[in-house]
């Protein structure tokens, strides 16, 4: 993450810079200013209006100490996805030690912006995932911590013991557990880097932890980027941001992506890292991304699920039935119908108070693949996300007067 927490900045910043002329030329300095000559540019692909869209944040290490121009390895590697006609955001994280083959050979997938530069990063994502990426933004180590020291820092709580010492990077490292911080842009790439200790204690997970420490700190900075608190500020945010960002997100994208990025709640913000297992293979630690853990988040950055998904039973997707159609006994017809094809119904009821025209299900799970399922058994083309850990229904089918209709 670390420097990924700025590809926000970049939408939302612009909401309160003047308008004009300044405005189209600051946000022009954006794209694609860390592309040496000759280097390839990256065209976006562009979405139109309405449409949901893939933005791949590339957070990239320093290359090889004391070379300013040496190939940079991608540290962290976010998909952040939103979806303009439900407010809806995402953001999936892939673990950097993901086995893929680049040109013919077998190499983490960190290693991509270091062989191919952006270009490469992003086709290695999209291959991996079969999804497109429509835009990027990269920002590196020195870029977040001036960032971090613009907005006025962050405060956090210390989950862990961390101290860890590394002369090579000249990376220190040492808070306490429990130790309530105010991190400055030092200390918050200190805590974001963090990932084992001296003594090899850590995350039990290694990188995996270390991804939930980063999406939670950029949670931190979206809600402090939406506060008042922020406007005396702007000033030294927008002279900082150009000089370490790139992207190819053309300026006016950029002033419309705002626009929509601006109504994201950030508690709503989902969090996802992708799912598979460790493996020493030749020696060397590699993460094995399997795609049939993947099935739903990869439906939900616009790709297609795996082939080899392997379809849920009926019987474990558990459902609940609302009628909001006004016609008495739909639910329990709808019932009976998905209970004479196995699925689990926990329960009925009626909605009071209001008619709905159009059916819809909500997916309080996120298992899209389950949703569509049971959307196509009933012929219901609108489908919602409200994901909630706590709801014991999987799916719930909210009845409007046009599936009643069909029951009758």
């Amino acid at each position: 993450m670390k420097k990924a927490v700025t590809a926000f900045i970049v939408v939302l910043i612009t909401i309160v810079i003047t308008s004009g002329m300044f405005l189209y030329y600051y946000l022009n300095s954006f794209s694609n200013n860390g592309k040496e000559i000759g280097e390839s540019i990256v065209e976006p692909k562009k979405v139109k209006a309405g449409e949901p869209f893939n933005i791949l944040l590339l957070g990239v290490d320093i290359g090889v100490a004391g070379s300013k121009n040496s190939p940079k390895r991608s540290d962290t590697m976010v998909v952040f996805h939103y979806d303009p006609n439900t407010s809806e955001a995402a953001m999936v994280s892939i673990p950097r030690d993901t086995r893929v083959s680049i040109r013919g050979n077998a190499e983490k997938i960190n290693a991509a912006n270091a062989f191919g530069g952006t270009e490469l990063a992003i086709s290695s994502v999209e291959k991996l995932l079969g999804i497109a990426i429509n835009y990027y933004v990269e920002i590196d180590y020195e870029g977040f911590r001036k960032f971090i020291d613009a907005i006025g820092g962050i405060d956090t709580v210390i989950p862990y013991d961390m101290n860890y010492d590394d002369p090579y990077q000249n990376l220190h490292i040492h808070f306490k557990k429990g130790q309530n911080i105010h991190l400055d842009g030092k200390k918050a790439e200190e805590f974001v880097r963090w990932r084992k200790n001296n003594d090899n204690t850590g995350y039990a997970e290694g990188d995996i932890g270390r991804i939930e420490t980063q999406q939670e700190f950029i949670i931190k900075v979206v809600e402090k980027l939406k506060s008042p608190a922020i406007i005396p500020k702007i000033p030294s945010i927008v002279s900082i941001l150009p000089q370490y960002i790139d992207t190819n997100i053309e300026p006016m994208t950029i002033l419309s992506l705002s626009m929509e990025l601006s109504k994201i709640n950030s508690g709503s913000i989902q969090k996802f890292t992708l799912q598979g297992e460790s493996k020493i293979i030749e020696d060397l630690w590699y993460f094995i991304y399997e795609p049939e853990k993947n099935a739903d988040v990869v439906s939900l950055l616009g790709g297609k699920p795996s082939t080899g998904t392997v379809k849920t039973n009926n019987k474990d997707i558990k459902i609940q039935v609302m009628n909001g159609s006004g016609v008495n006994g739909a639910a329990a017809k709808v019932k009976q119908e998905l209970e004479g094809k196995g699925y689990t119904v926990l329960s009925t009821g009626n909605i009071s108070g209001i008619k709905f025209t159009s059916s819809h299900i909500i997916d309080k799970t996120l298992k899209g693949n389950n949703a569509k399922q049971v959307a196509f058994e009933l012929d219901i083309s609108n489908i919602k996300r409200d994901q909630d850990s706590l709801s014991k229904a999987d799916i719930v089918i909210i009845l409007g007067s046009d599936i009643a209709d069909s029951t009758k």
